[in-house]
Protein backbone atom coordinates (compact mmCIF):
# COMPACT_ATOMS: atom_id res chain seq x y z
CA UNK A 1 0.00 0.00 0.00
CA UNK A 2 0.95 3.63 -0.09
CA UNK A 3 3.12 5.23 2.56
CA UNK A 4 1.77 8.66 3.49
CA UNK A 5 4.93 10.59 4.30
CA UNK A 6 5.54 14.00 5.83
CA UNK A 7 8.70 15.92 5.03
CA UNK A 8 9.34 18.28 7.98
CA UNK A 9 7.12 17.62 10.97
CA UNK A 10 5.44 21.03 11.08
CA UNK A 11 3.21 20.13 8.11
CA UNK A 12 0.76 18.23 10.31
CA UNK A 13 -1.58 20.91 11.65
CA UNK A 14 -3.30 19.84 14.90
CA UNK A 15 -7.07 19.36 14.55
CA UNK A 16 -7.78 22.13 17.04
CA UNK A 17 -5.59 24.53 15.11
CA UNK A 18 -7.48 23.84 11.87
CA UNK A 19 -10.66 25.11 13.50
CA UNK A 20 -9.08 28.46 14.27
CA UNK A 21 -7.60 28.97 10.83
CA UNK A 22 -9.07 31.32 8.26
CA UNK A 23 -8.46 31.78 4.56
CA UNK A 24 -5.42 34.05 4.13
CA UNK A 25 -6.34 37.56 3.00
CA UNK A 26 -3.92 37.44 0.08
CA UNK A 27 -5.13 34.09 -1.31
CA UNK A 28 -5.47 34.43 -5.07
CA UNK A 29 -5.69 32.47 -8.32
CA UNK A 30 -2.64 32.88 -10.54
CA UNK A 31 -3.03 31.83 -14.16
CA UNK A 32 -0.57 29.18 -15.30
CA UNK A 33 -1.92 28.66 -18.83
CA UNK A 34 -4.69 29.82 -21.13
CA UNK A 35 -3.73 27.57 -24.02
CA UNK A 36 -5.37 24.23 -23.20
CA UNK A 37 -8.78 23.70 -24.77
CA UNK A 38 -11.51 22.79 -22.26
CA UNK A 39 -9.30 21.70 -19.33
CA UNK A 40 -11.12 19.44 -16.85
CA UNK A 41 -8.41 17.87 -14.69
CA UNK A 42 -4.90 18.62 -13.46
CA UNK A 43 -2.67 15.76 -12.34
CA UNK A 44 0.98 15.17 -11.44
CA UNK A 45 2.98 11.97 -10.99
CA UNK A 46 5.15 11.53 -7.89
CA UNK A 47 8.29 11.19 -9.99
CA UNK A 48 10.26 14.23 -8.87
CA UNK A 49 9.93 15.94 -12.26
CA UNK A 50 7.73 18.82 -11.08
CA UNK A 51 5.62 18.46 -14.23
CA UNK A 52 1.91 19.27 -14.22
CA UNK A 53 -0.37 17.44 -16.68
CA UNK A 54 -3.55 19.12 -17.89
CA UNK A 55 -6.38 17.01 -19.31
CA UNK A 56 -8.31 18.58 -22.20
CA UNK A 57 -11.85 17.30 -22.54
CA UNK A 58 -11.35 17.60 -26.30
CA UNK A 59 -9.00 14.62 -26.19
CA UNK A 60 -5.43 15.60 -25.36
CA UNK A 61 -3.12 15.80 -22.35
CA UNK A 62 -0.67 18.69 -22.17
CA UNK A 63 2.36 19.19 -19.92
CA UNK A 64 3.38 22.30 -18.02
CA UNK A 65 7.11 21.95 -17.41
CA UNK A 66 9.19 24.54 -15.58
CA UNK A 67 6.26 26.93 -15.88
CA UNK A 68 5.92 26.53 -19.65
CA UNK A 69 3.26 24.69 -21.62
CA UNK A 70 5.05 22.27 -23.93
CA UNK A 71 3.95 22.57 -27.57
CA UNK A 72 3.62 18.83 -28.23
CA UNK A 73 0.77 17.02 -26.48
CA UNK A 74 1.77 14.26 -24.09
CA UNK A 75 -1.06 12.13 -25.51
CA UNK A 76 -4.02 12.47 -27.86
CA UNK A 77 -6.99 10.11 -27.48
CA UNK A 78 -9.89 9.66 -29.94
CA UNK A 79 -13.01 10.60 -27.96
CA UNK A 80 -16.64 11.59 -28.31
CA UNK A 81 -16.34 15.24 -27.33
CA UNK A 82 -19.17 17.59 -26.48
CA UNK A 83 -21.30 18.55 -23.49
CA UNK A 84 -20.16 16.30 -20.64
CA UNK A 85 -18.37 13.79 -22.87
CA UNK A 86 -14.74 13.56 -23.88
CA UNK A 87 -11.44 12.83 -22.20
CA UNK A 88 -12.39 13.00 -18.53
CA UNK A 89 -9.75 11.54 -16.20
CA UNK A 90 -6.05 10.72 -15.76
CA UNK A 91 -4.25 8.66 -13.14
CA UNK A 92 -0.54 7.86 -13.01
CA UNK A 93 0.49 4.51 -11.63
CA UNK A 94 2.01 5.05 -8.16
CA UNK A 95 5.35 3.75 -9.48
CA UNK A 96 5.33 6.04 -12.52
CA UNK A 97 8.80 7.40 -13.24
CA UNK A 98 10.54 5.32 -10.55
CA UNK A 99 13.43 3.32 -12.00
CA UNK A 100 13.40 -0.36 -11.15
CA UNK A 101 9.78 -0.43 -9.99
CA UNK A 102 7.08 -2.45 -11.76
CA UNK A 103 4.63 -0.58 -14.01
CA UNK A 104 6.78 2.55 -13.82
CA UNK A 105 5.86 3.64 -17.34
CA UNK A 106 2.08 3.23 -17.02
CA UNK A 107 -0.80 5.65 -16.66
CA UNK A 108 -4.56 5.41 -17.15
CA UNK A 109 -7.18 7.59 -18.80
CA UNK A 110 -10.99 7.64 -18.61
CA UNK A 111 -12.99 8.83 -21.60
CA UNK A 112 -16.03 8.44 -23.82
CA UNK A 113 -15.00 6.26 -26.74
CA UNK A 114 -15.19 7.76 -30.21
CA UNK A 115 -18.60 7.45 -31.85
CA UNK A 116 -17.33 5.09 -34.56
CA UNK A 117 -15.94 2.52 -32.12
CA UNK A 118 -17.95 -0.53 -30.95
CA UNK A 119 -20.34 0.21 -28.11
CA UNK A 120 -22.22 -1.82 -25.52
CA UNK A 121 -25.13 0.58 -25.04
CA UNK A 122 -26.98 3.17 -27.09
CA UNK A 123 -24.26 5.81 -26.57
CA UNK A 124 -20.45 5.55 -26.73
CA UNK A 125 -18.96 3.56 -23.87
CA UNK A 126 -17.34 5.19 -20.87
CA UNK A 127 -13.96 3.47 -20.90
CA UNK A 128 -10.65 3.21 -19.08
CA UNK A 129 -7.46 2.56 -21.04
CA UNK A 130 -3.82 2.02 -20.08
CA UNK A 131 -1.00 3.84 -21.85
CA UNK A 132 2.76 3.90 -21.44
CA UNK A 133 5.28 6.69 -21.69
CA UNK A 134 7.78 6.75 -24.52
CA UNK A 135 11.16 5.25 -23.69
CA UNK A 136 12.95 7.96 -25.63
CA UNK A 137 11.06 11.04 -24.41
CA UNK A 138 9.32 11.17 -21.01
CA UNK A 139 7.24 14.13 -22.22
CA UNK A 140 5.54 12.09 -24.95
CA UNK A 141 3.46 8.94 -24.44
CA UNK A 142 3.15 6.02 -26.82
CA UNK A 143 0.15 6.61 -29.06
CA UNK A 144 -1.44 3.17 -28.71
CA UNK A 145 -3.16 2.12 -25.50
CA UNK A 146 -4.84 -0.97 -24.08
CA UNK A 147 -8.56 -1.01 -23.37
CA UNK A 148 -8.97 -2.03 -19.72
CA UNK A 149 -12.64 -1.52 -18.81
CA UNK A 150 -15.88 -0.64 -20.61
CA UNK A 151 -19.13 0.72 -19.19
CA UNK A 152 -22.17 0.85 -21.50
CA UNK A 153 -23.85 4.24 -21.63
CA UNK A 154 -27.35 5.38 -22.48
CA UNK A 155 -26.79 9.13 -23.01
CA UNK A 156 -23.96 11.60 -23.45
CA UNK A 157 -24.21 13.11 -19.95
CA UNK A 158 -23.62 11.87 -16.40
CA UNK A 159 -20.44 10.03 -17.28
CA UNK A 160 -18.51 10.55 -14.07
CA UNK A 161 -15.09 9.88 -15.51
CA UNK A 162 -12.70 10.72 -12.68
CA UNK A 163 -10.05 8.12 -11.80
CA UNK A 164 -7.47 7.94 -9.01
CA UNK A 165 -5.21 5.39 -7.41
CA UNK A 166 -6.11 4.98 -3.76
CA UNK A 167 -3.84 4.47 -0.76
CA UNK A 168 -4.25 0.71 -1.24
CA UNK A 169 -2.76 0.84 -4.75
CA UNK A 170 -6.05 0.03 -6.47
CA UNK A 171 -7.61 2.12 -9.22
CA UNK A 172 -10.89 3.87 -8.34
CA UNK A 173 -13.28 4.88 -11.13
CA UNK A 174 -16.31 7.19 -10.83
CA UNK A 175 -19.29 6.53 -13.12
CA UNK A 176 -22.54 8.48 -13.50
CA UNK A 177 -26.08 7.10 -13.70
CA UNK A 178 -26.29 7.46 -17.49
CA UNK A 179 -28.09 10.78 -17.68
CA UNK A 180 -31.77 9.82 -17.80
CA UNK A 181 -33.55 12.27 -15.47
CA UNK A 182 -34.70 10.75 -12.14
CA UNK A 183 -32.68 7.59 -12.93
CA UNK A 184 -35.96 5.94 -13.89
CA UNK A 185 -34.16 2.70 -14.78
CA UNK A 186 -32.52 2.43 -11.36
CA UNK A 187 -28.98 2.07 -12.67
CA UNK A 188 -27.47 3.70 -9.57
CA UNK A 189 -29.18 1.26 -7.20
CA UNK A 190 -28.74 -1.97 -9.19
CA UNK A 191 -25.64 -4.05 -8.44
CA UNK A 192 -26.03 -6.31 -11.46
CA UNK A 193 -26.89 -5.99 -15.14
CA UNK A 194 -29.97 -3.91 -15.87
CA UNK A 195 -32.36 -3.39 -18.75
CA UNK A 196 -33.54 0.05 -19.81
CA UNK A 197 -37.18 -0.56 -18.88
CA UNK A 198 -37.98 2.40 -16.55
CA UNK A 199 -38.49 -0.05 -13.68
CA UNK A 200 -35.81 0.03 -10.96
CA UNK A 201 -37.16 -3.19 -9.43
CA UNK A 202 -36.05 -5.34 -12.37
CA UNK A 203 -32.38 -5.42 -11.46
CA UNK A 204 -30.94 -8.46 -13.24
CA UNK A 205 -34.10 -9.39 -15.13
CA UNK A 206 -35.42 -8.75 -18.61
CA UNK A 207 -32.76 -8.16 -21.22
CA UNK A 208 -29.84 -6.78 -19.19
CA UNK A 209 -27.88 -4.24 -21.16
CA UNK A 210 -26.46 -1.68 -18.74
CA UNK A 211 -24.28 -2.02 -15.67
CA UNK A 212 -21.70 -0.28 -13.47
CA UNK A 213 -23.44 3.12 -13.70
CA UNK A 214 -23.84 5.46 -10.72
CA UNK A 215 -20.95 3.82 -8.91
CA UNK A 216 -17.42 4.08 -7.57
CA UNK A 217 -15.52 1.08 -8.92
CA UNK A 218 -12.35 -0.43 -7.44
CA UNK A 219 -10.05 -2.69 -9.47
CA UNK A 220 -6.55 -4.16 -9.27
CA UNK A 221 -4.83 -3.18 -12.52
CA UNK A 222 -1.51 -4.78 -11.57
CA UNK A 223 -2.90 -8.32 -11.51
CA UNK A 224 -4.06 -9.00 -15.04
CA UNK A 225 -3.99 -11.57 -17.81
CA UNK A 226 -6.43 -13.98 -16.22
CA UNK A 227 -9.77 -15.32 -17.38
CA UNK A 228 -12.70 -12.92 -17.36
CA UNK A 229 -15.23 -14.15 -14.81
CA UNK A 230 -18.99 -13.80 -15.26
CA UNK A 231 -19.12 -11.06 -12.63
CA UNK A 232 -16.31 -8.94 -14.06
CA UNK A 233 -18.87 -6.75 -15.79
CA UNK A 234 -16.38 -4.13 -17.00
CA UNK A 235 -14.54 -6.72 -19.10
CA UNK A 236 -17.46 -7.25 -21.46
CA UNK A 237 -16.08 -7.51 -24.98
CA UNK A 238 -12.47 -7.69 -23.76
CA UNK A 239 -10.82 -11.07 -24.24
CA UNK A 240 -8.12 -11.42 -21.59
CA UNK A 241 -8.74 -9.64 -18.29
CA UNK A 242 -6.80 -6.40 -17.97
CA UNK A 243 -7.48 -6.24 -14.23
CA UNK A 244 -8.60 -8.42 -11.34
CA UNK A 245 -11.07 -7.90 -8.52
CA UNK A 246 -9.61 -7.09 -5.08
CA UNK A 247 -10.54 -9.92 -2.77
CA UNK A 248 -12.02 -7.53 -0.21
CA UNK A 249 -14.34 -5.76 -2.65
CA UNK A 250 -17.77 -5.82 -0.98
CA UNK A 251 -19.63 -7.95 -3.55
CA UNK A 252 -17.03 -10.66 -4.03
CA UNK A 253 -18.55 -13.97 -3.00
CA UNK A 254 -22.13 -13.05 -3.89
CA UNK A 255 -23.89 -14.06 -7.08
CA UNK A 256 -25.40 -11.79 -9.71
CA UNK A 257 -23.38 -8.75 -8.65
CA UNK A 258 -20.77 -6.82 -10.60
CA UNK A 259 -17.69 -7.36 -8.48
CA UNK A 260 -15.95 -4.13 -9.53
CA UNK A 261 -18.49 -2.13 -7.50
CA UNK A 262 -17.19 -0.57 -4.31
CA UNK A 263 -19.81 2.12 -3.59
CA UNK A 264 -23.13 2.86 -5.30
CA UNK A 265 -26.01 5.31 -5.31
CA UNK A 266 -24.48 8.29 -7.14
CA UNK A 267 -26.04 10.54 -9.78
CA UNK A 268 -22.91 11.97 -11.36
CA UNK A 269 -19.75 11.83 -9.23
CA UNK A 270 -18.00 14.13 -11.69
CA UNK A 271 -14.88 14.88 -9.59
CA UNK A 272 -13.44 13.01 -6.60
CA UNK A 273 -10.10 12.97 -4.78
CA UNK A 274 -8.11 11.14 -2.14
CA UNK A 275 -6.77 13.09 0.82
CA UNK A 276 -3.01 12.61 0.52
CA UNK A 277 -2.61 12.68 4.31
CA UNK A 278 -5.43 10.38 5.48
CA UNK A 279 -6.45 8.37 2.41
CA UNK A 280 -10.07 9.51 2.79
CA UNK A 281 -12.09 9.72 -0.44
CA UNK A 282 -14.01 12.94 -1.18
CA UNK A 283 -16.74 12.82 -3.85
CA UNK A 284 -18.62 15.71 -5.45
CA UNK A 285 -21.95 14.26 -6.65
CA UNK A 286 -23.90 16.50 -9.04
CA UNK A 287 -27.57 16.78 -8.05
CA UNK A 288 -30.70 17.05 -10.14
CA UNK A 289 -33.29 19.72 -9.41
CA UNK A 290 -32.57 20.78 -5.88
CA UNK A 291 -29.31 19.89 -4.14
CA UNK A 292 -25.60 19.44 -4.73
CA UNK A 293 -23.57 17.29 -2.35
CA UNK A 294 -20.11 16.44 -1.11
CA UNK A 295 -19.77 12.84 0.05
CA UNK A 296 -16.99 11.43 2.18
CA UNK A 297 -15.72 7.89 2.53
CA UNK A 298 -13.31 7.80 5.44
CA UNK A 299 -10.40 5.42 4.93
CA UNK A 300 -11.39 2.10 6.53
CA UNK A 301 -15.03 3.13 7.03
CA UNK A 302 -17.64 0.48 7.85
CA UNK A 303 -20.58 2.73 6.91
CA UNK A 304 -23.19 1.52 4.40
CA UNK A 305 -22.09 1.22 0.78
CA UNK A 306 -25.14 3.05 -0.59
CA UNK A 307 -24.94 6.84 -1.02
CA UNK A 308 -28.61 7.49 -1.62
CA UNK A 309 -29.45 8.31 -5.23
CA UNK A 310 -32.24 7.95 -6.50
CA UNK A 311 -33.94 7.59 -3.14
CA UNK A 312 -32.18 10.66 -1.77
CA UNK A 313 -30.90 13.91 -3.23
CA UNK A 314 -28.50 15.22 -0.63
CA UNK A 315 -30.21 14.93 2.75
CA UNK A 316 -33.71 15.21 1.23
CA UNK A 317 -35.91 12.31 0.19
CA UNK A 318 -36.14 12.36 -3.61
CA UNK A 319 -38.19 9.23 -4.30
CA UNK A 320 -40.12 6.96 -1.95
CA UNK A 321 -41.52 4.39 -4.36
CA UNK A 322 -40.36 1.06 -5.78
CA UNK A 323 -36.83 0.26 -4.49
CA UNK A 324 -36.96 3.51 -2.49
CA UNK A 325 -40.12 2.58 -0.62
CA UNK A 326 -39.70 3.34 3.12
CA UNK A 327 -37.74 2.40 4.98
CA UNK A 328 -35.17 3.61 2.45
CA UNK A 329 -32.15 1.27 2.36
CA UNK A 330 -29.37 2.18 4.77
CA UNK A 331 -27.32 4.95 3.22
CA UNK A 332 -24.64 7.55 3.87
CA UNK A 333 -25.62 11.23 3.96
CA UNK A 334 -23.38 13.97 2.53
CA UNK A 335 -21.02 15.89 4.78
CA UNK A 336 -21.87 19.13 2.95
CA UNK A 337 -24.65 20.17 0.58
CA UNK A 338 -26.24 23.27 -0.91
CA UNK A 339 -29.41 24.08 -2.82
CA UNK A 340 -29.80 25.55 -6.30
CA UNK A 341 -30.67 28.96 -4.96
CA UNK A 342 -28.96 31.77 -6.85
CA UNK A 343 -28.30 29.74 -9.99
CA UNK A 344 -26.09 27.03 -8.48
CA UNK A 345 -26.53 23.79 -10.39
CA UNK A 346 -23.41 21.60 -10.70
CA UNK A 347 -20.90 20.86 -7.97
CA UNK A 348 -17.23 20.39 -8.80
CA UNK A 349 -15.63 18.20 -6.19
CA UNK A 350 -12.21 19.39 -5.08
CA UNK A 351 -9.40 18.47 -2.70
CA UNK A 352 -8.69 18.62 0.99
CA UNK A 353 -5.79 21.03 0.98
CA UNK A 354 -2.41 19.68 2.13
CA UNK A 355 -0.13 22.08 0.25
CA UNK A 356 2.31 24.84 1.19
CA UNK A 357 -0.29 27.53 2.13
CA UNK A 358 -0.37 26.88 5.87
CA UNK A 359 -3.74 28.48 6.80
CA UNK A 360 -5.54 26.37 4.18
CA UNK A 361 -4.26 23.02 5.42
CA UNK A 362 -7.08 20.70 6.36
CA UNK A 363 -9.73 22.70 4.50
CA UNK A 364 -11.70 21.23 1.61
CA UNK A 365 -11.90 23.43 -1.49
CA UNK A 366 -14.59 22.89 -4.12
CA UNK A 367 -16.69 24.87 -6.62
CA UNK A 368 -19.97 25.23 -8.49
CA UNK A 369 -19.52 25.09 -12.28
CA UNK A 370 -22.60 27.24 -12.98
CA UNK A 371 -22.17 30.19 -10.62
CA UNK A 372 -18.35 30.13 -10.72
CA UNK A 373 -18.21 30.18 -6.93
CA UNK A 374 -15.30 28.59 -5.11
CA UNK A 375 -16.06 27.34 -1.60
CA UNK A 376 -13.89 26.56 1.39
CA UNK A 377 -15.14 23.96 3.86
CA UNK A 378 -13.74 23.00 7.23
CA UNK A 379 -14.77 20.85 10.20
CA UNK A 380 -16.08 22.32 13.41
CA UNK A 381 -15.23 21.07 16.89
CA UNK A 382 -17.70 18.17 16.65
CA UNK A 383 -16.47 16.96 13.27
CA UNK A 384 -19.34 18.40 11.21
CA UNK A 385 -18.40 20.37 8.10
CA UNK A 386 -19.46 23.87 7.12
CA UNK A 387 -18.45 25.98 4.14
CA UNK A 388 -18.21 29.60 3.05
CA UNK A 389 -17.89 31.24 -0.36
CA UNK A 390 -14.31 32.36 -0.94
CA UNK A 391 -14.62 33.61 -4.51
CA UNK A 392 -17.63 34.44 -6.70
CA UNK A 393 -16.80 35.12 -10.35
CA UNK A 394 -19.10 35.79 -13.29
CA UNK A 395 -21.72 33.07 -13.76
CA UNK A 396 -21.37 30.73 -16.71
CA UNK A 397 -21.98 27.01 -17.14
CA UNK A 398 -18.76 25.01 -17.39
CA UNK A 399 -16.49 27.40 -15.55
CA UNK A 400 -14.62 25.90 -12.58
CA UNK A 401 -15.01 22.26 -13.56
CA UNK A 402 -11.94 20.48 -12.19
CA UNK A 403 -9.24 20.65 -9.53
CA UNK A 404 -5.85 19.02 -9.13
CA UNK A 405 -2.65 18.87 -7.10
CA UNK A 406 0.98 18.85 -8.09
CA UNK A 407 3.62 16.77 -6.34
CA UNK A 408 4.23 19.46 -3.70
CA UNK A 409 0.52 19.75 -2.91
CA UNK A 410 -0.12 23.04 -4.70
CA UNK A 411 -3.79 23.22 -5.69
CA UNK A 412 -4.97 24.05 -9.21
CA UNK A 413 -8.40 24.71 -10.70
CA UNK A 414 -9.49 24.45 -14.34
CA UNK A 415 -11.76 27.10 -15.85
CA UNK A 416 -13.11 24.82 -18.55
CA UNK A 417 -15.11 27.22 -20.68
CA UNK A 418 -12.31 29.82 -20.55
CA UNK A 419 -9.47 27.41 -21.45
CA UNK A 420 -7.56 28.51 -18.36
CA UNK A 421 -5.78 26.80 -15.47
CA UNK A 422 -5.04 28.61 -12.21
CA UNK A 423 -2.90 27.86 -9.15
CA UNK A 424 -3.90 28.89 -5.63
CA UNK A 425 -1.22 31.17 -4.20
CA UNK A 426 -0.52 33.05 -0.99
CA UNK A 427 2.59 34.32 0.81
CA UNK A 428 1.61 32.43 3.98
CA UNK A 429 3.53 29.32 3.01
CA UNK A 430 5.90 26.72 4.39
CA UNK A 431 8.38 24.48 2.58
CA UNK A 432 7.25 21.22 4.22
CA UNK A 433 5.38 18.79 1.99
CA UNK A 434 3.02 15.85 2.48
CA UNK A 435 2.99 13.36 -0.36
CA UNK A 436 2.38 9.71 -1.10
CA UNK A 437 5.71 7.99 -1.69
CA UNK A 438 4.35 4.83 -3.31
CA UNK A 439 4.08 1.18 -2.38
CA UNK A 440 5.53 -0.42 0.73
Amino acid sequence: MFSWVLLCSTALVPFSAVQAQTVPADLDLVQVTSQVSAPVAIRAPHDGSGRVFVVSQAGSIRIIKDGTLLPTPFLSVPVSYGGESGLLGLAFHPNFGRPGQPHNDEFYVAYNRASGEPRLGSSPDVAVARYTVSAGNPDVANASGTLVLRVPDIASNHNGGDIHFGPDGYLYIATGDGGVQNDTNGFATCLWKKSSDTNPATCGSGTPTYFLMGKILRIDVDTRGGTVSAEMCGSSGIGTAEYSIPTDNPHVGTTNTCDEIWLHGFRNPWRMSFDRQTGDLWIGDVGQGGREEIDLRVNGSTEPLFYGWRCMEGTAVFNSSNVCQPPIPSHVLPVMEYTHAGGRCAITGGFRYRGPIVPLRGMYIFADACTSEIFVGKPNGSGAWTYTVWRDDANGYGTYSGFGEDEAGNLYVAHTSGNRVYRFESKETSDDVIFATGFE
